[in-house]
């Protein structure tokens, strides 16, 4: 599949997948019609070859989660993504629309997230469930929260969460965004067992786990390396349906 370059090697207009003005040689350089037709005479200036116009892909309407699945909080909204919402948005949409949807400030935001999403959230038997934090007040995105590492059958799952700037912390906002997220891993995903590991130093989350309720199973070391920094992290699991301890 041919990977569809955004900008103008030359000018830097934006070209979308959809663009009907886009010009490109059989090693995809990709250029604008005005570049490609009265700077380059339709001859790619790296290859010397034809440059010809470039099959546009029908753009394709992002269709998110309607009210009904999105939860909602006194200060919050929650809007669900899964390994399926992922694909579609990274398969149809332009750079510009990935970065509004996802909520980046900068180029380093967004290519952090074509990172991620390009290294896998899900494997065979593992995928992901999680939920983008909005502020109501302010529709800023300001975090994420979920699910991964999640193996459908076994009931298990990880939870995770992480707020973007540190003008979001200790306001309270994870505590109100992670009510509902463990009642939709026990009654939506079916959950028997959910996981948390947590950084040792990491006063507020640990004090997180104690007040949902998370038991300390253990502690481990050398789980993640960051540099030369090692993290020492908690165990906490969670069993949310009693029938299942």
């Amino acid at each position: 599949m041919l990977h569809l370059k955004e900008t103008c090697e030359l000018c830097a207009k934006i070209l979308t997948k959809d663009s009907s003005e886009a010009f490109i040689c059989s090693y995809e350089c990709t250029y604008c019609a005005a570049c490609a037709n009265e700077r380059l005479k339709r001859v790619c200036p790296n290859c010397d070859g034809d440059l010809q116009k470039r099959p546009s892909r029908k753009k394709k309407e992002l269709i998110f989660p309607d009210q009904n699945t999105q939860i909602s909080t006194d200060r919050l909204r929650l809007i669900p993504f899964d390994q399926n919402t992922y694909d579609d948005i990274f398969a149809h949409a332009s750079k510009q629309e990935i970065m509004q949807i996802f909520g980046h400030q900068n180029n380093e935001e967004y290519e952090l997230e074509c990172s991620r999403y390009k290294g896998g959230f899900s494997t065979y038997n593992l995928t992901i469930q999680f939920f983008q934090l909005v502020e109501k007040s302010s529709n800023l995105v300001i975090g994420w929260a979920g699910y991964h590492s999640w193996a459908k059958q076994h009931h298990r799952a990880e939870l995770f969460y992480s707020l973007k700037a540190d003008g979001f912390k200790r306001k309270g906002y994870m505590k109100e965004a992670l009510i509902p997220i463990l009642d939709f891993g026990k009654n939506e995903m079916q959950l028997r067992r959910i996981e948390a590991f947590v950084a040792t130093d990491n006063i507020a989350s640990n004090r997180l786990m104690e007040i949902f309720g998370f038991q300390k199973e253990t502690t481990v070391k050398h789980r993640y390396q960051f540099g030369d920094e090692v993290d020492t992290d908690n165990v906490y699991s969670l069993f949310p349906n009693l029938e299942y301890q």
